[in-house]
């Protein structure tokens, strides 16, 4: 059988490139489109259930921006069952031995972690004296639909990024490729929110890459989306501090004053302060240590 010529092979190699950049660029795309239609069919719709409610309150109404986000979580699902097999597998219940996969488990220590996370980032602005809080009341039913309501905002950008996006990259070039290209576009997502400063988009990436890293060692999506939740929520809902600019309308506790220093941004919270940057590497790092010490397989 003849061998292919040594000009052959330079020949097709820029072609191979420009197909490579072209199908990254494509996922793009569509990560685009799916963020963009989706969300108008969940504005849309959540416009029409809030027409139905008599009077609805600005904190209700202020769920209702979270739960908008219900319309990507449909599409990203709807549309990796049918371009994307292994994204869409990724999505669901699977157990494979200690802290591999979708579990329960993965998602409540995924909560607690993202709790921590918020919580020391917090405490330390606090100790700081850059937050004044007040308590307010515990309305338990409120707090439980407004974590219902985070879940399927935090759940609609982990799937979009850490499942799409990671996903059908991965499938086919290096993973690295896919875990930098879902990270940053992570971080374009957030270009638009108040306050955004270079430090906050920065640890938006980090996080980004963090949870990446649990994706890529532990096959565990499920956890990145309790993190990314009990992030949000501990900072939105429990402490009524912004979250990426955005403040909430009801809380547990209340913000009543705050000034900005390095280890809080008065506009953007904790996200745009050095604390949220060194905490989300220390996760990244354990992520890699513990896959390390345990001698994980890595996802291909």
């Amino acid at each position: 059988m003849d061998q292919p010529s040594v000009e052959t092979v330079n020949e097709t190699q820029p072609i191979r490139k420009k197909l490579k950049r072209q199908f990254i660029l494509s996922v793009i795309v569509i990560a685009f489109l799916l963020m963009l239609i989706g969300q108008l069919i969940g504005l849309l719709l959540m416009n029409v259930i809030a027409g139905m409610l008599p009077n609805p309150s600005g904190a209700v109404l202020f769920l209702f921006q979270y739960l908008s986000f219900i319309g990507i979580d449909i599409l990203v699902i709807v549309y990796s069952l049918l371009a994307e097999k292994p994204s869409y597998r990724s999505f669901f219940p699977q157990k494979q031995g200690g802290m591999r996969g979708n579990t329960l488990k993965n998602f409540a220590i995924g909560l607690l972690v993202g709790f921590l996370m918020n919580g020391v980032c917090i405490l330390i602005a606090w100790l700081h004296g850059d937050l004044d809080l007040s308590v307010g009341r515990f309305d338990f039913v409120y707090m439980i639909c407004a974590l219902v309501a985070v879940c399927i905002q935090s759940g609609a950008e982990e799937l979009l990024t850490r499942g799409y996006m990671m996903g059908a990259l991965r499938e086919r070039y290096n993973v690295w490729v896919g875990i930098v290209v879902n990270s940053l576009f992570f971080g374009v997502l957030h270009l638009m929110n108040p306050g955004i400063t270079v430090v906050s988009v920065l640890e938006i990436v980090l996080i980004g890459f963090a949870l990446s890293l649990i994706v890529y060692y532990l096959d565990s999506l499920w956890m990145c989306i309790a993190i990314h939740t009990a992030w949000n929520y501990t900072q939105n809902i429990l402490f009524g501090l912004p979250n990426s600019g955005i403040v909430s309308e009801k809380s547990f506790l209340h913000l009543e004053a705050a000034k900005g220093s390095i280890v809080y941004d008065a506009v953007f919270g904790v996200e745009g302060a050095v604390t949220s940057v060194i905490v989300t590497a220390v996760l990244a790092v354990c992520v890699y240590l513990y896959a390390r010490k345990k001698n994980l397989p890595a996802n291909p």
